[in-house]
């Protein structure tokens, strides 16, 4: 029997709106302050009553079997996600008919708003459902999810009275700090939450990750107002916390969850480029967009990396007087970046630039992990690879190309590039 969190009516509900800046939580905790009141005495407020009370939600009632499923796709980040979204969002556009005839039912901007908009609408719904909202981490606040709080309720209640079943595709479902209790309420009345989580092996996933937060931060590292952190450096410090945010653990944090139905592990190694392919024609067995994949149909975007190590020593020869250019210009940054890059290469120094690499600990800790983790949870995918030693082999190759980073102290306290800087004109 499928377990479900009960929101009964008349319940105190604090994640409702009390107001377009503030949830029922945030009242109460206001109003124990500023009164010097119970907690108990401040929910019995007529106006905490009115505003803050689990409403009753009028549905349909099936038998278990034909109860319709919300599926959520959690990422997470670098797992081929964005390509997953321009898909669907792409798709809707062209023809808005195909995922009806498969029962699917994908929620429009005006149905889920948010910060987030084209094929990004889902993010909206992880970044309401984060405890604190940007104080931890999110891009809303509880004002800019306002809007959502009203919308997406009508939404999920239309959805199931239809029978159909809600498909939300968001890489943010990922985040440790979501309040799942809080995401649980937004997903009522549908018993059946299903989520689907993708795997990529830790060795090709951190600097793909690390890549992808950089990208964010470019600017900030460029102005000197951060140290841009190598990959070593940042895997030194961040590995336990941005371990949190990889498919494993992502899985094994919805299965904690009593309202989650079931959580499906999809193995990207396995499945190749056809990530998008087999989520529709395999796991949702979704026809119609099966038959439109099979004839052609391909996402408009998807999110590749860039690796940075040239931005990075660009920026700190810059910071080093080796360059004179003005950075907080994004083009000149990346035509630095570039001009420096080619000229490595074309003087064949690439491969003698120092560089640095993880500690053993580490890497061995890392390789240990994913281990454990084929051994769980692909036995005999792991097996078909050759077991532990076709993983060291495929281990050791990725730490050679990817996990080693440039000493770009060492580089420019050589000398060995001055002659390219003294080139820059840009």
């Amino acid at each position: 029997k499928i377990k479900t969190d009960s929101y009964n009516v008349g319940k105190f509900c604090p994640h409702c709106g009390f107001g377009d800046d503030m949830l029922c939580n945030n009242r109460i905790e206001y109003m124990v302050q500023k009164y010097k009141i119970s907690e108990e005495e401040a929910m019995k407020n007529n106006e905490v009553l009115s505003r803050c009370e689990t409403p009753w939600i009028g549905r349909k009632v099936y038998a278990e079997e034909d109860e319709p499923s919300v599926i959520l796709h959690a990422g997470p980040h670098k797992t081929g996600t964005t390509a997953l979204q321009a898909f669907i969002y792409d798709l809707i556009y062209v023809n808005a008919t195909i995922f009806p005839r498969d029962n699917l039912r994908i929620p429009s901007y005006d149905e889920l708003p948010g910060v987030f908009a084209k094929e990004g609408v889902g993010l909206n719904l992880p970044h309401c459902s984060i405890d604190g909202f940007k104080t931890n981490g999110g891009t809303m606040n509880a004002g800019m999810c306002a809007r959502m709080r009203l919308a997406f309720p009508r939404f999920v209640q239309d959805a199931y009275n239809k029978s159909e079943n809600v498909l939300i595709v968001a890489e943010d479902f990922d985040r440790a700090e979501i309040d799942f209790n809080r995401l649980r309420f937004y997903l009522q009345p549908y018993k059946k939450v299903k989520v689907i989580v993708t795997y990529r092996r830790l060795h090709d996933w951190l600097p793909s990750w690390y890549n992808q937060i950089m990208d964010h931060y470019t600017l900030v590292y460029a102005k000197g107002e951060q140290n841009y952190p190598s990959f070593v450096e940042w895997m030194d410090t961040n590995y336990d916390k941005f371990l949190e945010a990889h498919s494993i653990p992502v899985a094994d944090r919805y299965r904690s969850f009593n309202f989650v139905e079931s959580v499906h592990l999809v193995n990207m190694h396995e499945v190749g480029k056809n990530l998008i392919e087999h989520f529709f024609c395999n796991h949702l067995q979704a026809r119609a967009t099966c038959q439109v994949i099979r004839e052609g149909a391909k996402p408009s975007k998807s999110n590749i990396g860039t690796n940075h190590e040239y931005e990075r020593l660009t920026i700190k020869a810059k910071f080093r007087g080796k360059i004179q250019t003005d950075f907080n210009k994004l083009g000149n940054r990346v035509k630095a970046t570039r001009f420096l890059k080619r000229r490595v290469q074309e003087i064949n120094a690439h491969d003698a630039l120092p560089r640095i690499c993880p500690r053993d600990a580490l890497l061995e800790q890392i390789f240990q992990t994913e281990l454990e983790q084929e051994r769980t949870y692909f036995p005999e995918w792991h097996e078909s690879q050759g077991e532990e030693e076709g993983l060291r082999n495929e281990f050791n190759m990725a730490v050679k190309k990817k996990f080693c980073s440039f000493d770009v102290d060492k580089i420019i306290d050589s000398g060995m590039l001055d002659s390219i800087f003294k080139e820059f004109t840009i």
